[in-house]
């Protein structure tokens, strides 16, 4: 019995991949950055208001907050950033 049904969750499970698959990109669940929550921005990440170090999600994050925010963009990687000491 317990044979039986680990074969049909996992055929179920098999069955319904190709739907999950189908998913339209614009339906999945995606992260989004608030940029207004950048402390200081790094060619590899960003410190947050508390100072914590994130990369980046992607490209085209890292490149909308470098053009909004140039002042408080460092064209270097976050550690090699002597000056910054975590205190931004």
């Amino acid at each position: 019995m317990k044979l039986f049904i680990k074969s049909a969750l996992l055929a179920s499970a098999f069955a319904l991949l190709p739907v999950a698959a189908s998913v339209p990109a614009k339906a999945r669940a995606a992260v989004v950055l608030d940029l207004g929550t950048v402390g200081i921005g790094y060619r590899d990440g960003y410190r947050d208001q508390n100072h914590q170090y994130h990369r980046w999600a992607n490209q085209h994050d890292a490149v909308a907050y470098r053009t909004k925010y140039r002042q408080n963009y460092r064209d270097m990687n976050h550690d090699r950033d002597h000056d910054s000491s975590g205190n931004h």
